[in-house]
């Protein structure tokens, strides 16, 4: 087994978004790759986002990468290149608050005196839709209904349906927008989201 020994550079921890672009990179590998947050004692499949995101990984945690198998030897090369070179790149710097307010409102609007929540642009354009408003719900009220065989049915065409529609935006889509779909398509696609989902709900029968 070789180990890769590394400090975590993302600004923003380990989510989505670089966790997809690392288990693309170690899913090419035949060897069992193992990520370890020694700060959290916590340990995940590398080819899993959905693992490696459970780690709760943050800035600057020591971290390890356990690789085992007939390939561990250029795996170890090309994985220790992209952890120390390019790993950092996966992730994007959040812009400070001052950078923020730095745009101001059309003053028709700030007349109005509004309470502002600033976003985070992910991707360049307009983005059209309906506000709405969401209220919070209590799951364990659904907890005590038991799931059903229709309710099986329904969640293979949902997830089935979810992965079609985010690889027709896949193939329309370039850039950033482009890499954050498949962060998304990574998470429906994991086989530990999925399973965990009929676990539970086998758990209700």
């Amino acid at each position: 087994m070789l180990t890769i020994q590394f400090l975590c550079p993302l600004p923003n921890g380990l989510h989505a978004r670089p966790a997809w672009e690392l288990k693309e990179q170690c899913s090419q590998w035949q060897s069992e790759i193992t990520f370890i947050n020694h700060r959290q004692n916590a340990k995940a499949d590398a080819k899993s986002s959905l693992a490696l995101i459970g780690t709760g990984t943050l800035f600057n945690d020591s971290c390890s990468l356990n690789i085992s198998g007939s390939d561990e030897e250029q795996a170890r090369r090309v994985l220790e290149e992209y952890i120390q070179v390019r790993f950092i790149d996966s992730d994007s710097v959040q812009p400070t608050q001052a950078e923020l307010t730095a745009h101001p409102l059309p003053r028709s609007l700030s007349r109005l005196n509004p309470d502002l929540l600033y976003g985070n642009v992910l991707a360049s354009g307009v983005g059209v839709g309906t506000l709405t408003l969401l209220q919070s719900d209590s799951l364990d009220s659904y907890r005590a209904i038991p799931a059903s065989a229709q309710d099986s049915t329904r969640l293979e065409h949902s997830l089935a349906t979810l992965a079609e529609q985010l690889n027709q935006q896949l193939r329309e889509r370039d850039g950033e927008r482009k890499t954050i779909l498949s962060a998304h398509l990574s998470l429906i696609q994991d086989d530990e989201f999925a399973g965990n989902i009929r676990r539970l709900m086998t758990e209700q029968h």
